[in-house]
């Protein structure tokens, strides 16, 4: 009688010990598949991370790029403002110097109304002397008479 209720207290044991194993076995499918998803879950976060930090790296070599165009422009506006500020100077210097001419041909047609005035009265003069030479050679054809 003790073999057999020996037995069915084995069996009842040997029954929990294969639930234990099931349930044990359910349990190491069940981690097994959160470690293939922690494991998923790390390579999908490197990819990630990778794809952040070439992100980064393309928007820090933009940065670059678009601050070097912006020194260049910057260089080429100072110069633009340097040629201005010559074109100016020189413009300046060539209205002083146009000035200058038209004083110089405000003078040189005065000297020529000058000239002309004083012509007029050379003209005048040697009429004149030619009125005078001509009486005195009358008066001289005269006399010889």
């Amino acid at each position: 009688v003790r073999a057999g209720e020996y037995g069915k207290g084995f069996s009842v044991v040997a029954s929990e010990i294969r639930k234990l194993a099931d349930e044990s076995q359910k349990s190491a499918h069940q981690i097994n598949n959160l470690v293939m998803g922690i494991k998923q879950s790390n390579n999908l976060t490197g990819v990630v991370t990778e794809a952040g930090i070439k992100s980064v790296e393309n928007t820090v070599d933009l940065a670059q790029k678009t601050a070097s165009a912006f020194n260049n422009m910057s260089i080429e506006l100072s110069n633009i403002v340097q040629s201005s500020q010559q074109i100016s100077l020189n413009s300046k210097q060539q209205a002083v110097a146009i000035q200058q001419v038209v004083v110089a041909m405000n003078n040189l047609n005065k000297n020529a109304q000058d000239t002309t005035l004083g012509m007029g009265q050379i003209k005048l003069g040697i009429q004149k002397l030619s009125d005078a030479a001509f009486d005195l050679k009358d008066i001289v054809q005269e006399t010889s008479r």
